[in-house]
């Protein structure tokens, strides 16, 4: 995610880090190259037998920027869900941690207890660094291997989905805790209800990951587009002249940076400059939850790197 303090209107204008131009430039530039062409031939043969009204595309514009706006509105729905899901499984990290510090026998601190906290505690965090691995398509072994035993980690990494072993280890913790009577038949359920929570999180950001919009939709949005800009300079010739270049490139830029930006933002757990900061998300987890067991080795907040928090 690109982080940046406030700035003027004019440095704005000039900002091309982290934007979509950077990936749509060879098509604006193809298209004004195209429009030039069109425009030279036109002017020197005077030939009009192949040019166009504008009315043909005042109706084909508005209604590609009504497609455009829906489809980049699909797209923001699944990013603005994604920050949503995330912001959830902080909330309910920290809740499970603290409910592990007073609810799993507070009145008998003993050794034994204090180590299982620990344990319970750190797996919490396992489990928000590999969520976030397994939806980046990342090996989570390297993130997760100083907060699990080796037999508990080997077992992870046994796993097709490493998130839900990392949940079936902490339901047998509380399974654990229940059988030593560290934990009451009422406190139970409340605490379990977290760890259904973290289910929940995890069934939702698989949702957004694995359906993306309709591949047909954005094929045809894609033709569209890029047949509009390429015809458009057979409808404005006549009327703007030498100018029919300068004008399909600011109605190309247009069009390519919405179709860009839905592309862009439709899958909001990767590691595009414009996605969501899981890893400084998950960091934080790591920080706050360490910072209850009152474990020293606590990291540094993650900083932005060139304006971009990832």
């Amino acid at each position: 995610m690109i982080v940046k303090d406030k700035v003027s209107w004019t440095r704005l204008l000039f900002h091309f880090r982290g934007s979509s131009f950077m990936v749509t430039w060879p098509r604006i530039l193809t298209v004004t190259i195209s429009a030039m062409i069109v425009t030279y031939v036109e002017l020197r043969y005077d030939i009009q037998a192949y040019t166009l009204t504008t009315t043909p595309f005042l109706l084909i514009g508005v209604a590609l920027g009504i497609f455009l706006g829906f489809r980049n509105s699909a797209s923001y729905d699944k990013f603005w869900e994604g920050r949503k899901l995330w912001g959830a499984l902080a909330n309910a990290s920290r809740t499970l941690a603290r409910q592990t510090c007073f609810l799993i026998e507070s009145s008998h601190d003993t050794e034994a207890v204090r180590h299982f906290r620990e344990i319970f505690v750190k797996r919490v965090i396992a489990y928000a660094h590999a969520l976030r691995c397994h939806l980046r398509k990342e090996d989570p072994a390297e993130e997760i291997k100083k907060f699990l035993s080796p037999e508990d980690l080997a077992q992870v990494l046994k796993s097709s989905h490493r998130p839900l072993a990392i949940l079936q280890q902490l339901s047998r913790d509380l399974a654990a805790a229940r059988q030593q009577q560290w934990l009451s038949g009422l406190n139970h359920p409340v605490m379990d209800a977290q760890i259904n929570e973290f289910t929940h999180i995890l069934g939702g950001c698989e949702r957004i990951k694995n359906t993306p919009l309709p591949f047909s939709y954005s094929v045809l949005i894609h033709r569209i587009v890029a047949s509009y800009c390429i015809f458009l300079p057979f409808g404005l010739v006549e009327t703007t002249s030498v100018l029919t270049p300068i004008v399909v490139l600011l109605i190309s830029y247009a069009f390519f940076e919405l179709d860009a930006i839905g592309d862009e933002i439709e899958d909001p757990f990767g590691l595009q400059p414009n996605d969501l900061p899981l890893t400084a998300i998950s960091r934080n987890i790591e920080i706050n939850l360490l910072e209850l067991i009152e474990d020293p080795d606590r990291p540094e907040v993650l900083k932005p790197v060139n304006d971009i928090l990832m």
